[in-house]
């Protein structure tokens, strides 16, 4: 990573980006991009991550906000996908670009179950805008901008999985149960969690789990892996689970 843009994080944010481009033998490379990083207000100057099989790459909007708290969390993503060398879900075939944003927001809610705790490891404090965002998806219910039944049951897992694990206000807790209740949901969302819970040291198998609960055909997807030392983008089945 350019000195520059170095400098602007933490000591132990620093040492995490030499670990990744160590091991990989490719620098993290940084850039503008007049784009927003996220379709909402409260993220769209937050630093976004393009990675591949062959380099990567943190986009920013706004230089002010390039900074150790946004930096860290694409991070986190990179050393997962290249170090620890965990799958993402992608589809087989996807004509109108519908099932990549499925698969993208599939990937985001399981690799915030590990990244989110990991950033508090490094001392941040992720989990009052977590609270605050999630409180407001259930205080929107019953989302009357969703409509059809597959993306409200979609919605409402997703949502419940961060709420179950990474949310610690009691009173977005208790909304969540209030809206999946209404759905005829909750109990099958709480086995949803409760069987994530048993493999969530494994992205393989939660990733497994979820399309099961979502009802995603298996014979549509596959886990992708990007071998950043080999320089190669390798696929594999989703296992049964």
């Amino acid at each position: 990573m350019e000195q520059r843009f170095l400098e602007k994080l933490n000591a132990e944010t620093q040492r995490l980006v030499r670990e990744i481009e160590e091991f990989a033998s490719v620098e993290i490379e940084v850039r503008p991009t007049p784009a927003p990083s996220s379709g909402t207000a409260a993220h769209a100057k937050a630093v976004a991550l393009l990675a591949s099989e062959d380099g990567a790459t943190l986009l920013y909007r706004d230089e002010q906000e390039f900074g150790t708290q946004s930096v860290l969390h694409e991070l986190l993503h990179l050393h997962r996908y290249w170090v620890d060398f965990v799958p993402q879900l992608l589809p087989l075939e996807d004509p109108d670009g519908d099932k990549t944003m499925i698969a993208h927001q599939v990937e985001n809610t399981l690799e915030h179950l590990v990244i989110v705790p990991k950033e508090a490891e490094y001392g941040l404090e992720p989990y009052a805008q977590l609270n605050e965002t999630t409180r407001k998806i259930w205080q929107d219910y019953p989302w009357p901008d969703i409509s059809e039944p597959w993306a409200r049951r979609k919605n409402a897992f997703l949502n419940w999985l961060t709420t179950h694990f990474l949310v610690n206000d009691a009173g977005v807790m208790a909304m969540a149960q209030q809206a999946l209740t209404q759905e005829a949901l909750l109990e099958e969302a709480k086995s949803f969690t409760d069987k994530i819970a048993r493999v969530v040291g494994s992205k393989e198998h939660c990733i497994s789990t979820t399309i099961r609960f979502l009802h995603i055909p298996r014979q549509e997807a596959t886990l992708a892996y990007l071998d950043i030392r080999n320089k190669a983008f390798l696929k594999k089945p989703i296992p049964e689970h």
